[in-house]
């Protein structure tokens, strides 16, 4: 592929413990990177998002007792500074451990231009430091926020997926297109409804993820399968190994060179359980016939073209059912050529439908991954350069 070229005022949420060895499947202990919050739909209550409210314990004999009783935020573990190192926050300790009910408060500063801050409810028409646009037909419902580089992954990012096995542990391609690619974990922040608010690194090394490109999935039985560029390759790795147990050739398939997303189509929606797959950057859209092989993994036994995408296609995801303005099933698409990502119907097959392509991001730089997240239904996307950003859009169903 092309040498190929977005933080958010967030509660800090209790992070991940504990540190990982290599190529284990959990995250290291850590603190969230630097990060600028970036485009954010002022219809959603951003204010909301940003705070958590301290409440004074039910009981408050129970202070004291060190465990989180309810309705205390801490018990012998009050935290004694809110400093988060994010740009567009101002961080205000409430509460006293007293009461346990200390609290911390990242407010955003603002719609200020010439602040080099893209605060919470802003986008690119209300605060020139907003690079980045969310499509007006999507405005009200959706809110995209930038969370910033992923501390300890290489650049340049590859695709990312949640872990099946901890909802809180990410994992996403680093050093994407390169023989000494790896998968990293990092941790998931998330606030008290659940949507992911930031990321905990450093990040460790998980999995092997050789030319790791924008398809990084998950089979239903916990077989992780990689998308390979630009060796046109699918890698398969069993649900209890961390190293490629098995690599599959599509050239000889009829795939055009080379490979670059992946998606398995979610139970209830239009070709249920299909595995489909992109090229970069010809967008050619193939549904695979996947086996198992009796060994733990599986072999493509076909390749069927259905459709040929623009925008030199990279990370594909299927939208979760019921979200705000997706009447019909949709599918969103990370557009690395094109900067941007889009969005289609899809017919009864699970594939896109031409006519219905439009945007929901645009004047983004190398979107490259995608992901939903099975606790809120965030979108999730990753991008190869550009500063190599992990984005997060909420708005979409939850599961």
């Amino acid at each position: 592929m092309l040498e190929r070229a977005l933080g958010v005022a967030f509660v800090m949420m209790a992070a991940c413990g504990g540190s990982s060895p290599a190529f284990v499947d959990a995250a290291a202990d850590g603190s969230s990177t630097d990060a600028e919050s970036v485009v954010d739909a002022a219809s959603l209550d951003a204010a909301a998002d940003a705070t958590v409210d301290a409440t004074v314990a039910l009981d408050a004999s129970l202070c004291g007792n060190a465990l989180v009783d309810p309705g205390e935020t801490c018990d012998g573990n009050c935290p004694t500074t809110c400093a988060d190192v994010l740009t567009c926050t101002t961080d205000t300790l409430v509460g006293t451990p007293g009461t346990c009910d200390v609290a911390c408060q990242h407010a955003g500063t603002g719609c200020a231009a010439g602040d080099a801050c893209c605060s919470p409810g802003c986008d690119s028409t209300t605060d020139s430091d907003c690079a980045f646009t969310i499509d007006p037909f999507y405005d009200p419902s959706y809110d995209v926020r930038d969370l910033g580089t992923a501390p300890g992954v290489p650049a340049n990012y590859g695709g990312l997926t949640v872990s099946p096995a901890d909802p809180n542990l990410l994992l996403i391609g680093g050093l994407a297109n390169n023989l000494t690619g790896a998968i990293y974990a990092l941790g998931l922040q998330r606030d008290p409804a659940g949507h992911i608010v930031g990321i905990v690194g450093p990040a460790t090394v998980a999995r092997e993820g050789q030319y790791n490109d924008g398809g990084v999935v998950f089979a239903p039985d916990g077989v992780l399968v990689l998308a390979r560029y630009p060796v046109n390759e699918l890698g398969f790795q069993r649900a209890a190994s961390t190293t490629t147990d098995k690599t599959v050739a599509l050239a000889g398939l009829g795939v055009a060179a080379s490979v670059g997303g992946l998606a398995h189509v979610p139970a209830g929606h239009p070709g249920a359980g299909a595995w489909k797959l992109v090229s970069w950057s010809g967008g050619q859209w193939y549904e695979l016939t996947l086996v198992a092989d009796g060994t733990g993994t599986y072999d493509v036994t076909a390749a069927v073209l259905r459709q040929t995408i623009a925008g030199g296609p990279e990370g594909i995801v299927y939208v979760p059912l019921g979200s705000p303005l997706f009447t019909n099933p949709s599918v969103l698409v990370s557009e690395y050529s094109a900067g941007r990502v889009g969005t289609y119907e899809v017919d009864s097959a699970g594939d896109p439908v031409l006519a219905t392509r439009r945007s929901l991001i645009t004047n983004l730089t190398g979107a490259e991954g995608a992901a939903i997240d099975p606790v809120s239904g965030d979108f999730l996307f990753s991008t190869f350069g550009g500063g190599s950003r992990i984005i997060v859009v909420r708005g979409f169903s939850g599961n």
